[in-house]
């Protein structure tokens, strides 16, 4: 895996892409139902908890557009 600003207009990574787009349609949702259905867990670190996973999953999803295949 090549990472790079060069990589923006080439085709991404096929397997990271995957992993990044799985995250994001199904993960993101499901993390942010999992802290929602904490109920005796204070709302700070529920708010908290969403926003970090958010953060991460969607900085991890950008990420994986500069990356290419090294073919």
């Amino acid at each position: 895996m090549n990472l790079s600003v060069k990589n923006l207009d080439k085709p991404s990574h096929p397997k990271w892409k995957l992993i990044a787009d799985y995250l994001l349609y199904t993960g993101l949702p499901a993390i942010n139902i999992f802290f929602v259905a904490m109920q005796p867990v204070d709302k700070e670190f529920t708010i908290w908890g969403m926003a970090i996973s958010n953060l991460f999953i969607m900085l991890f999803k950008g990420a994986s557009k500069f990356s290419t295949d090294e073919k």
